[in-house]
């Protein structure tokens, strides 16, 4: 059995219990509207032996009571009754749990050390844990997320994070970019399931083709480097490493009872494997887009084609390109000769940056030209647009589109904020494969990871 095999009931379950769903719906509720809102098309059940229905959802005493044996039970318990749960369903041959339940290794106590080791002799290895102390899965596709109101987009990007409130966070800002999501999932203290599990599971996955990652720290450090490696062969990895600082590094170790490690052997590791490492979140948002707009494939080289019409802006692009180690590229003459022919003779320039002027009317027309025209040049390894056409910004979009398939080389788009025309377009860029970013300077710097990591 395949890795994503061995874990697709956790990540696509069938039949999903909440076990701790209080009768006021106060306890749990948030993991059982995060079934109910985004319409989960499996089989729902609530355990609870003090009500026999919960928000409309059938309530049984217990995990054995229930008429079908789940994929995936969702903890919202005490430590001490969890683990009895954890038990249960390991007799019951239940596939995985997923456990928000808190006070465990996290605890930096021998109690809470303790009871780590009883949850794991609990699930005598037959029911596989995500957490404990974290919030679950999330699959648009199936209808199963951690949170009510959580974009139901599905799309390529598969996220693994210590932390459940950065999966809401950074599954809202990627869709904002018009970019959904193959599966999410919030990993917490990683007492069973690790991060180096889940990176084997989305090589493995076919609907995911990038992999972000948000990690405090990992437990087994040796095989999560080995994985790291054969997967950032394969896809796309970014990994936001926090805890760097000291400051940061007590936080984690209390948050998930991670210890973080030098920031150093981080970068190192990362390197080795050909993995980008990011610092925040506008960095792995950022990273993450261009790479899904690649779809999967490596950043092909520095060589860059900036076509404009502010000027202002593409100069202090030039000035982003050089400093993120990326070169513009020197445009053949026969190059230039074909841009004169596109572009107005005065207040506009045929060198790179090519300046296309203020264009009053058909700037889509305009613009779509000097950037076929650049992108044939063989020196030119991608291109960064910055401008629009503001009376027609869906016939801008195709365009874009169209100069990135047709040539097959990176498009990169500054969409200044939401100047654009809206999400829509945003997510119709995403699908065609144009990578954008609210401004130049970000476009260049997340184009530049890549690059960077593919040299590595």
């Amino acid at each position: 059995m395949s890795a994503y095999d061995r874990l697709r009931p956790l990540l696509e379950p069938r039949v999903v219990a909440v076990v701790g769903v209080s009768r006021q719906g106060k306890q749990g509720a948030v993991f059982l509207q995060g079934l109910l809102d985004p319409g989960f098309r499996g089989e729902v059940y609530v355990v609870n032996p003090g009500a026999t229905e919960i928000m409309g959802v059938p309530s049984y005493p217990s995990v054995s009571a229930l008429p079908k044996r789940p994929d995936l039970a969702i903890l919202v318990l005490p430590a001490e009754p969890a683990i009895a749960v954890v038990r249960e369903c390991a007799e019951l041959g239940v596939p995985g749990v997923a456990m928000f339940t808190a006070g465990f290794n996290e605890l930096g106590t021998s109690e809470g050390e303790e009871r780590a080791r009883r949850l794991i002799q609990a699930s005598a290895g037959r029911v596989r844990i995500i957490g404990p102390n974290c919030m679950g899965a999330y699959n648009p596709r199936v209808g199963i997320a951690m949170f009510g109101g959580m974009p139901a987009l599905p799309g390529p990007v598969g996220l693994i994070s210590q932390s459940g409130s950065l999966v809401q966070f950074i599954v809202t800002a990627l869709a904002e970019r018009g970019l959904g999501f193959s599966k999410a999932v919030s990993i917490g203290n990683q007492l069973d399931l690790t991060a180096a599990d889940f990176l084997e599971a989305f090589a493995e996955d076919p609907e995911t083709g990038v992999i972000a990652a948000y990690l405090e720290g990992v437990p087994d450090a040796r095989r999560f480097a080995g994985v790291l490696r054969t997967v950032a062969a394969c896809k796309p990895v970014i990994l936001w490493k926090a805890g760097r600082a000291a400051a940061g590094a007590r936080a984690a170790r209390s948050h998930t009872g991670q210890l973080a490690g030098e920031f150093r052997i981080w970068q190192g590791l990362a390197r080795q494997a050909g993995a980008v490492l990011v610092r925040d979140i506008e960095e792995l948002t950022d990273t993450v887009v261009a790479a899904a707009a690649l779809g999967g494939a490596p950043a092909s080289g520095r060589q860059v084609a900036i076509v404009t019409g502010p000027g202002g802006p593409a100069v202090s692009a030039s000035d982003a390109c050089e400093e993120a180690g990326l070169a513009l590229a020197e445009l053949a003459p026969s190059t230039q000769e074909a841009l004169r022919r596109v572009v107005a003779a005065a207040g506009t320039s045929v060198r790179n940056p090519v300046d296309v002027g203020m264009v009053l009317q058909g700037a889509t027309a305009v613009y779509g030209e000097a950037l076929r025209i650049a992108l044939a040049d063989s020196s030119v390894d991608a291109a960064l647009v910055i401008g629009g056409d503001r009376s027609d910004p869906a016939a801008f979009a195709e365009m874009l589109i169209d100069a990135r398939q047709r040539s097959g080389k990176p498009v990169l788009y500054a969409v200044g904020g939401r100047f654009f025309g809206g999400e829509e377009h945003l997510r119709r860029l995403a699908e065609g494969g144009v990578a954008t970013a609210p401004t130049a300077e970000r476009a260049l710097r997340a184009y530049a990871r890549l690059v960077a990591a593919r040299a590595s």
